[in-house]
C-alpha cells in the first residue's frame, strides 16, 4: 500500500468536514464527522455576523444562505445530529433537517436558562413527531460500533454564573482519532475547562475562543487574558497537535494581535493553531473583508504581550475579580 493509500485509509477512520464557521463569514461552528460506523452533524446552526464584521450586510446575508445550504446537505447525509445548546448559531428549527435522525441534545429541563428552555420547547414540538430518536446528551456517552460520542457535563456559556446559561462540549472518538468540539465556553476563561480538554488529549480541538467583539460590554479584558493563558496551557501541554481557533474569536479582525502569545507558543511547540478557513485553504473572511472594506468599530489597538497580560490580571486581582485557583495558575504561567 503506497503513501496515498495509507492517507486515504486514515481519513476513512474519521473524516471531518468544516461545514460553516465564523472564519467563513457566518456565525456558526458546524462540523460533519464521518467514521466507518456513523455520520454525525455537530451543532447545525447559523446566523448573520454583526455590523462590526467588515462585510456589507448584503454580503453577510448572502453568506448565511450559502452556508445554510451546506448545513442542509450534511444533515441529509447524517444519521446522528447533536445540539450543544439552543442558540440559533448552534441549531436551527428547520424540520426537514432532523427527519428520521437520532438527536443527541442538551437537556431542555435542567441546567438551562429560560430563553433557551422556551426555544427548546418550541423546537421539540416540531421535531418529536419526525425524529427517529431523541436522547439527552448531558454527561452521557453513546456508542455506534467502534465510534463513541461523549458529552461533557453542562458547562457555563463563557464565564461563571453567566445569564447565557450552559452548553455541552462534544467529543467524537474512534480507536485512532478523537476530536473535541468546545461549543461556547469562550476561550476557555475557566481553568477547569482547559484542564478537562488537556486530560482528554484530542487529536483535534475545535475551540470557540473569547468573544472579543463584546469586550467592555459583556466580556471583560481579564476574562480574555484568562482565556489566552488557558489556551497557552493547552498548547504547552504537548498533548494536542491541532487546534482550530474559530467561532467567537473570528468575529473580530483584531484576533491575531489579541492571541499573539498563543500563536507564538504554538510555533515553539509545533502545534498547528489556525482557523477552519485556513484548514480548508482559504483566508478568514474577517481578514479579507478588512483588506477590502477597512475597519469598522475598532480603529486602534495593541498586541497583547506578556507585560499587558500581567498588568491586566494584576489589576483584576487587586479588585478581587479572580478566584484563588486562577491566581495560582497566573503565578505559574506568568513569570
Amino acid at each position: 500500500m503506497n503513501q496515498e493509500d495509507n492517507r486515504f485509509k486514515s481519513e476513512l477512520l474519521m473524516k471531518i468536514e468544516y461545514v460553516a464557521f465564523d472564519s467563513f463569514g457566518v456565525k456558526s461552528s458546524c462540523i460533519f464527522v464521518e467514521t466507518k460506523d456513523v455520520k454525525i452533524v455537530v451543532d447545525p446552526g447559523i446566523a448573520a455576523e454583526t455590523n462590526s464584521f467588515p462585510l456589507p450586510l448584503e454580503d453577510r446575508l448572502a453568506l448565511v444562505e450559502k452556508y445554510k445550504k451546506r448545513i442542509e446537505v450534511v444533515c441529509s447525509k447524517a444519521e446522528v445530529i447533536t445540539i450543544s445548546h439552543y442558540h440559533y448559531d448552534h441549531y436551527q428549527p428547520i424540520k426537514k433537517w432532523y427527519k428520521n435522525k437520532i438527536l443527541l441534545i442538551k437537556d431542555f429541563k435542567n441546567k438551562i436558562n429560560k430563553s433557551q428552555q422556551n426555544r427548546a420547547k418550541h423546537f421539540l414540538q416540531k421535531i418529536i413527531p419526525i425524529a427517529k430518536e431523541i436522547k439527552i446528551a448531558d454527561n452521557n456517552k453513546f456508542e455506534f460500533g467502534n465510534t463513541e460520542i461523549k458529552f461533557s457535563r453542562p458547562l457555563w456559556h463563557g464565564v461563571k454564573n453567566t445569564p447565557l446559561g450552559h452548553v455541552l462540549m462534544t467529543e467524537v472518538s474512534t480507536k485512532k482519532k478523537k476530536i473535541i468540539h468546545s461549543s461556547d465556553i469562550d476561550g476557555p476563561s475557566i481553568k477547569s475547562y482547559a484542564d478537562l480538554i488537556i486530560k482528554e488529549k484530542p487529536s483535534v480541538l475545535i475551540l470557540d475562543g473569547a468573544p472579543t467583539y463584546l469586550l467592555g460590554y459583556i466580556h471583560a479584558y481579564y476574562n480574555l487574558c484568562l482565556a489566552i493563558l488557558n489556551l497557552r496551557r493547552i498548547i504547552k501541554s504537548g498533548k494536542i497537535k491541532k487546534i482550530i481557533l474559530d467561532h467567537h474569536a473570528l468575529r473580530d479582525y483584531r484576533y491575531k494581535d489579541f492571541y499573539y502569545l498563543a500563536f507564538e507558543d504554538a510555533k515553539r511547540n509545533r502545534v498547528k493553531l489556525h482557523t477552519a478557513a485556513e484548514e480548508v485553504g482559504i483566508e478568514p473572511r474577517v481578514l479579507s473583508g478588512l483588506k477590502k472594506y477597512g475597519k469598522t468599530k475598532w480603529k486602534e489597538w495593541d498586541k497583547i504581550r506578556e507585560k499587558n497580560l500581567k498588568q491586566i490580571l494584576d489589576n483584576a486581582e487587586k479588585n478581587d475579580l479572580l478566584e484563588s485557583k486562577d491566581i495560582e495558575m497566573i503565578k505559574k504561567e506568568i513569570i
